[in-house]
């Protein structure tokens, strides 16, 4: 087996092995192994095995350490390890692992998702969005906003963005006010007959 070392940065450095990218490791571990950097050695399979599981031990600590900062979904995850770079098969064994361990878990993370938007009023269609970028299983969306954005959160959460949008385009005459609060909420996920009934509700109140 062939295995051949490149630069990352300073002190990280990409392995090769027959052609196939394995993984990083630094330079302090590198040295176990009397590797060059920039030329081509000749491996054993058991050589092969001792790197391999140095690979997948510090790729390991990177995701722990990426995990450590807050709740990741299972698709960030897999993004954060290939991006490293790691080959595809050390990246489904060191997920199977963060699930198993609870490390990982779409529902948990999806849950404290929606709670934290809804604090910040965001919309049924701006959550639901921002769930499928987190790519979560569109099971687990629709059970969680199932779960936790009821119509009365949402008659609340829309009630409390038209006022801020009717206050926002205060200086603008009357139709052409309504018409930016339509266009603004609409395209901040929100129903435009749901918002258009609340917009007259406070137009009314004013007359």
């Amino acid at each position: 087996m062939k295995c051949r070392i490149k630069n990352k940065s300073k002190t990280i450095f990409i392995i090769i092995i027959d052609n196939e990218i394995r993984g990083i490791l630094s330079e302090k571990i590198l040295r176990f192994f009397s590797l060059e950097i920039g030329k081509e050695t000749e491996i054993t399979k058991e050589e092969f095995h001792k790197l391999n599981k140095e690979i997948e031990n510090f790729a390991r600590e990177k995701l722990l350490n990426y995990l450590s900062y807050r709740e990741r979904s299972l698709g960030e995850c897999r993004n954060y390890l290939k991006n490293l770079p790691l080959h595809p098969d050390s990246v489904k064994k060191l997920l199977k692992e963060a699930i198993e361990n609870n490390y990982i878990n779409d529902a948990r993370f999806a849950e404290m998702l929606v709670l934290s938007l809804l604090e910040k009023g965001k919309s049924k269609n701006e959550i639901k969005n921002k769930l499928f970028e987190k790519r979560i299983d569109e099971q687990i969306i629709d059970k969680t906003l199932a779960k936790l954005y009821s119509a009365q959160k949402n008659d609340e959460i829309l009630e409390k963005n038209v006022k801020k949008a009717w206050t926002k385009f205060s200086r603008f005459p009357k139709n052409q006010r309504i018409e930016k609060c339509l266009n603004y909420l609409a395209r901040r996920g929100f129903s435009y007959s749901e918002t258009k009934e609340k917009i007259n509700k406070i137009k009314t109140s004013e007359d």
